[in-house]
């Protein structure tokens, strides 16, 4: 039997999940958590062969936070699954060790074959996907990404300097850095590339 952890915050989409998982002969539910401390706790207390991880969790990197934590140890393993399918997080997947990246609208056949390839210490990344990885643009700095959500908010440059409290003159010559840097003309289209890439979003 794979024992599995599912860490999920949305709690219709994990009881779906217990309901449709569960049924499988070979795979047994020990638990799910909804954020990170309590999911860590748990994989502790429960000892799975595998976990299947939401990237995403109240808005933060949870997700990716929870697979850094057990990098490197032999089990449980990880499959990632999101409903962003972005390089960025592609790539934190694959450095941290994931064994494979899931799409929350893949079909159930899909995510069973994950946690039970994972179970076997197979890693199930696609050349397309080392590929979309290793492609990844450099995220923002903390700092400048405290800068993009406040255009995405619809923020001025005279507002994000009042809100970071910074000059207008350090938020303008910020902008522009992060306009070369990533080849965009103008405020709307550095902000559609920041949600492209995953720097900024919702839940998922």
């Amino acid at each position: 039997m794979i024992r599995l952890v599912i860490v999920e915050d949305h709690a219709a989409i994990a009881d779906a999940l217990v309901a449709l998982i569960g049924s499988e002969p070979d795979v047994i539910v020990v638990g799910t958590a909804p954020d990170h401390g309590t999911a860590r706790a748990l994989i502790t207390a429960s000892d799975p062969d595998v976990v299947l991880c939401d990237v995403m969790q109240n808005g933060a990197e949870g997700g990716l936070d929870l697979l850094g934590e057990f990098a490197g140890r032999e089990r449980p393993a990880f499959v990632m699954y999101s409903a962003y399918y972005t390089a960025s997080f592609l790539g934190k997947a694959i450095a941290r060790g994931a064994a494979a990246y899931v799409s929350k609208v893949a079909p159930i056949e899909t995510i069973l074959k994950a946690i039970r390839d994972a179970a076997k210490g197979h890693r199930s990344f696609a050349p397309a996907e080392l590929r979309a990885a290793r492609s990844a643009l450099p995220a923002p700095t903390p700092r400048e990404l405290q800068a993009i959500r406040l255009l995405d908010e619809g923020c001025t440059n005279h507002e994000i300097a009042t809100r970071l409290g910074i000059r207008v003159k350090t938020v303008e010559s910020q902008l522009r850095r992060l306009f070369d840097r990533y080849d965009v003309s103008n405020r709307t289209s550095l902000v559609h590339l920041a949600r492209t890439e995953g720097w900024i979003l919702g839940g998922g």
